[in-house]
């Protein structure tokens, strides 16, 4: 899943998808068709689940969707894995009055990673590791890829990993899904925001990594703050300065849409935003960044209490003029293996003996704790249909199925 941002399109700088997903409309949590004001929606946030494919609480339909890695490269449903942070335009989202389930229809899907390099130190008891200079924390809700079964004690210092995640503060990032990679020698990826920049000498500072980008000749207009995604050789040099290949813009949502429009995106065409992700800084209760957008809560009759940086939130709103103008803000509690998980979907394979089973590329597993519903585990057999709630066992990579429901 390595992207190089050699192969990217050119992008817009991150104000201009800000400005492409202003919108006119705000929604509600009640009723159908909650949106309300046919422009659509756009979100940004993990994938918990599929049926077809779950992040924020939301299901959305990605069945016609255009589905692109951060490189503009196409992709597929198959590409999409649990604990992808991702970002979908969509129609509106749609609530259904008798079970409260939220829906949308997606038209474009993009996935990547926030860091892809080599690990330089490692503290599995900590759940701790260092990539690119960056510190990336892991948690109980932090998914592994099939190799990486029982989480960080399957790494060693120098391999390769890809780490999706969200920026926490300064240099730190909490991941959600690492995988492991294969090193091809194209060199490493990070996405962050600025915390130095030297705009006469041609380089910038990521964290705890020193970015030397003289060698790119059309880079996005910079800024301290403003989140970049960066390609970087796959040497360091002499100096200990990373040497970038190419250098875009990290805004949220900056490669995402058609193309049609500012930014990628059709501009007064998106009402209805929910982004997720940590508070990065704050000036005031009502007014803080999170992943890279500014945030204005004033209008939020209830704020949570305890908000500060590093705090994990979701915030639903609109965006003006560059800001999210916050109706409603949550504090997420996504960083528990209690965290529910949902699978919905085809049996692929079924294991009796080791009481798993596989849907849509995620292994399963049942106890006897497991409530099954319109059948058993007699019927866990290929091609029968089902939906599965449950939480991240303690692997990092199975789900532990706690209700098993057979579709009519």
């Amino acid at each position: 899943m390595s992207i190089s941002l050699q192969r990217w399109p050119a992008l817009a700088a991150g104000s201009a998808l800000i400005l492409a997903l202003v919108g006119c409309g705000s929604s509600d949590d009640g009723g159908v068709g909650s949106g309300g004001t046919g422009t659509g929606s756009f979100t940004s946030g993990t994938i918990t689940g599929f049926g077809s494919i779950i992040v924020n609480d939301v299901r959305y339909d990605d069945s016609a969707a255009r589905i692109t890695d951060a490189a503009g490269n196409a992709g597929a449903s198959a590409d999409l894995k649990l604990g992808m942070v991702v970002e979908i335009e969509a129609s509106d989202i749609q609530t259904d009055p008798a079970t409260g389930r939220r829906s949308a229809t997606a038209s474009s899907i993009r996935y990547g990673s926030e860091i892809e390099g080599p690990v330089a130190s490692l503290d599995a008891a900590a759940g701790q590791l260092l990539v690119l200079g960056q510190t990336v924390q892991v948690d109980a809700a932090t998914v592994y890829d099939d190799d990486l079964r029982g989480g960080l004690a399957q790494l060693r210092v120098g391999d390769i990993v890809e780490v999706n995640g969200y920026f926490t503060g300064e240099g730190r990032y909490s991941a959600t899904r690492i995988e492991r990679e294969d090193d091809d020698g194209d060199g490493y990826e990070l996405r962050g925001p600025v915390a130095e920049l030297d705009t006469a000498g041609r380089s910038l500072r990521i964290g705890g990594a020193t970015i030397d980008y003289s060698g790119v000749a059309a880079a996005p207009t910079l800024a301290v703050g403003s989140f970049v995604r960066v390609d970087l050789a796959p040497a360091q040099a002499a100096d200990g300065r990373w040497v970038a290949t190419r250098l875009g813009s990290g805004a949220v949502g900056s490669g995402v849409g058609s193309g049609d429009g500012v930014g990628g995106v059709n501009a007064g065409n998106r009402g209805e935003v929910e982004i997720e992700g940590y508070i990065s800084a704050l000036t005031s209760p009502t007014a803080f960044t999170v992943n890279g957008v500014p945030v204005d809560a004033s209008g939020v009759a209830a704020l949570p209490p305890g908000l500060a940086v590093g705090t994990r939130v979701e915030v639903e709103g609109q965006l003006v003029n560059g800001r999210l103008v916050a109706r409603k803000v949550e504090i997420d509690q996504g960083g528990s293996r209690d965290q529910g998980l949902e699978i919905d979907g085809v049996v692929a394979s079924h294991d009796a003996a080791a009481r798993t089973f596989v849907v849509r590329g995620v292994t399963i597993a049942y106890d006897e704790t497991a409530r099954f519903e319109k059948g058993s585990a007699a019927n866990l057999v290929a091609g029968a249909r089902v939906e599965v709630e449950g939480r991240l066992a303690a692997d990092g990579v199975t789900v532990q199925a706690a209700r098993i429901e057979f579709d009519d």
